[in-house]
């Protein structure tokens, strides 16, 4: 099998624009086409990311206004 000179360019060009986060070989199905599930599998993990970020954010703001709240709350009534 001979490969030529423009699939090489082709081969560069894809890699270069490749996000890091997912490897193109790992997704791909049979016939060399990103399949529904793995496509499915990507969104789940993007959704799953975004929800213990936002979480981690929304618990974090919460605690620190309650500990100001409190620590308002001591200095007027004690």
């Amino acid at each position: 099998m001979q490969i030529t000179e423009s699939e090489v360019d082709d081969y560069d060009c894809d890699e270069k624009m490749g996000n890091g986060f997912y490897s193109q070989e790992m997704y791909l199905g049979e016939d060399g086409q990103l399949s529904w599930f793995n496509a499915g599998v990507r969104v789940g993990v993007g959704i799953g990311l975004g929800m213990c970020v936002g979480i981690g954010i929304g618990v974090g703001l919460l605690m620190r206004s309650y500990q100001t709240t409190t620590r308002n709350f001591r200095r007027r009534f004690f």
